[in-house]
């Protein structure tokens, strides 16, 4: 093998550059005594070399208060900007 086709596979491996992303959509679980529950906010990237990852992004505004619906949203839609600019700037 040579040293071009390792440097390559490791190319691969470290090559994390989004090629789409979805916009942030609400991500519920349904409990049987409670009803159905915002668990928080997913956002889905599809990498070029790796795959489709799914980014949840929780609140816990009924258990400790200290991330609310609201900034769950908010830092999805950050993060799903940040993305776009990743995409457009390739």
């Amino acid at each position: 093998m040579h040293y071009t086709d390792i440097i390559n596979k490791f190319r691969f491996l470290f090559d994390w550059m989004p090629v789409s992303v979805s916009y942030p959509a609400p991500k519920y679980y349904e409990y049987r005594d409670v009803g159905r529950v915002l668990l928080g906010y997913r956002v889905c990237v599809r990498y070029a070399h790796h795959g489709i990852r799914e980014y949840l992004f929780t609140n816990d505004e009924e258990k400790l208060g200290l991330v609310t619906k609201a900034q769950a949203l908010n830092n999805a839609i950050k993060f799903y900007e940040r993305i776009q600019q990743k995409i457009k700037g390739k």
